[in-house]
This record gives structure tokens, C-alpha cells and sequence, in this order.
């Protein structure tokens, strides 16, 4: 498979239930993989922040390579992300069918779900992501939030005038 190919992105499903998924090294290696694959490409710059700050750890290293980035930071580079999958389904070149096989969005799934699973989820982020919940919760507030909004609502906006 030659890069660019016009053959849309194929998504394969992540094999949680396999223990390679969590192995901690073997996803460190897949992720030095591919940021190795994305610094020398680097057609994503400017989609989420992942990719400048990636560019960054990188570029600002000892060796200006992937190989002088910590560890540790790659979760600097997960935590930008914001899994909207830009990158996967129009940048980057090297997704799947390609040989490569770069899923970048999974590969952070995979490293949030590593370090969930090693570190736990603390509180806000577990009531963050139960949405459904946020959603009716948001559901009652709506018509408070409409009518202090309105541009009628002359007292509200007196008040944001000053901020």
C-alpha cells in the first residue's frame, strides 16, 4: 500500500480482551512507533493540541528524535487529545489499509484506558464521562440558562459587562 491512498480508512476494533491490549510495554512500543511515523510526517500539526505538543517533547528533546522522549510525557500527548478522529479519517496517510496501520485516536483510547485501569479514575472524571447523566441533569437547567441569556435578560448582561 503506497501512501495517500484513496481507499477510505479502515477501523478496526480494539482487542481489549486480549492481554497484549494492557501490556504496558507493548503499548509503550506501538506508541513510540507511531509518534516516530508522526514526527516524520507531521500533516496533522494543526488539528488537536496532541500533535503540537508531541512535535514539541520531541523537537525540544536531547536527540530531536522520538527515542529522547520520555516516557513519562506521553501522557502529556494522550491528554490532548480529543478523540474526534480528524486525524484518522482525513490527514493522516498511514492509516489502515496502509501497511503502517496508524490509529492514532485508538492508541490513545488504549493508553487512557492503560493508565485508568494502573491508576484508577478520579471523581470528576468518572461523573464527566457519565454523559447520559450530564445530559438529563443539563436538561433541567436549560430554560434557566435561556432566560438568563436573553438578550432581554438586562440584569445578566450588566453583570458579564464587567468580566
Amino acid at each position: 500500500m503506497r501512501e495517500g491512498s484513496l481507499e477510505a480508512p479502515t477501523r478496526f476494533p480494539l482487542d481489549w480482551q486480549s492481554p497484549w491490549f494492557w501490556d504496558e510495554k507493548a503499548l509503550e512500543k506501538e506508541m513510540e512507533r507511531v509518534f516516530e511515523i508522526c514526527h516524520g510526517c507531521r500533516r496533522c500539526f494543526n488539528l488537536c493540541d496532541s500533535f503540537p505538543r508531541l512535535f514539541d517533547l520531541i523537537d525540544n528533546g536531547p536527540s530531536g528524535e522520538v527515542d529522547g522522549v520520555p516516557k513519562e510525557t506521553y501522557a502529556d500527548v494522550e491528554e490532548a487529545c480529543t478523540l474526534c478522529d480528524m486525524c484518522f479519517m482525513t490527514k493522516c496517510p498511514y492509516v489502515p489499509p496502509h501497511e503502517w496501520a496508524v490509529d492514532f485516536p485508538h492508541l490513545m483510547l488504549r493508553h487512557r484506558a492503560v493508565q485508568a485501569k494502573k491508576h484508577g479514575v478520579d471523581f470528576v472524571e468518572s461523573q464527566l464521562a457519565d454523559t447520559d447523566r450530564s445530559g438529563r441533569l443539563g436538561t433541567f437547567a436549560s430554560s434557566l440558562i435561556n432566560w438568563a441569556t436573553d438578550e432581554r435578560a438586562w440584569f445578566f448582561r450588566l453583570l458579564s459587562s464587567d468580566f
